[in-house]
């Protein structure tokens, strides 16, 4: 009886110490909290985008993975329409401009506003990256410290590489270092004993 005891004890030993070291050894959790720049033209125009509206609640934000929604994954914050929150690696552009109510693709550019501007020949819709031109920019992922620039209108190509683009704002790096205005995914609050224990066994 004694030795079965032992034995049993001796499993139960095992068992803690594992769990234990599996605790210790688990990695930080991983968080996205980036950001970029970016800015709208359209007739030449910068877009406001600083209404209300267009802004996400910080008190509305969601931090468990069963109730995210996509405003959660990347957003605009406190009135700011040129800094970009990005709180999930493979946000990207389109969802942004779905979540400001708008929508873009090679040739096309609808607005909050419920107007529809199509390139033809005397307008064309051009995207900008970090001072380059791209094809199109909707699936693409919204990388930390971008500079963007979406312009429809009769501007050239290279006027708006050369003009819209000088007006796009270059603070996302500063807001980098900061701590994010809302739990939307990225607080930078230290993780509970249950989380980590959680993620230590559970996944």
């Amino acid at each position: 009886m004694r030795a079965r005891m032992a034995g049993i004890g001796g499993v139960v030993m095992g068992v803690l110490l594992l769990a234990g070291f599996r605790l210790v050894t688990v990695p930080p959790p991983t968080v996205t909290h980036h950001h970029a720049n970016w800015a709208v033209f359209v007739g030449g125009e910068r877009l406001d985008l600083s209404d209300d509206r267009f802004m996400e609640d910080v008190a509305n934000c969601r931090t468990s993975p069963e109730s995210i929604r996509p405003q959660d994954r990347i957003h605009l914050h406190d009135g700011d329409d040129e800094v970009v929150h990005v709180h999930h690696p493979a946000s990207t552009w389109g969802q942004l401009l779905a979540n400001l109510e708008m929508a873009a693709g090679p040739d096309y550019l609808f607005t909050p506003d419920g107007e529809r501007h199509f390139a033809g020949a005397d307008s064309l819709l051009v995207f900008v990256r970090n001072g380059q031109r791209v094809y199109d920019l909707t699936n693409e992922p919204v990388r930390s410290e971008d500079r963007v620039v979406i312009s429809f209108g009769a501007e050239s190509r290279e006027e708006v590489v050369e003009g819209h683009f000088s007006q796009v704002a270059d603070n996302a790096a500063e807001h980098n270092e900061k701590a994010d205005p809302g739990a939307c995914m990225g607080s930078h609050e230290p993780e509970t004993f249950l989380a980590k224990l959680r993620r230590a066994f559970i996944g």
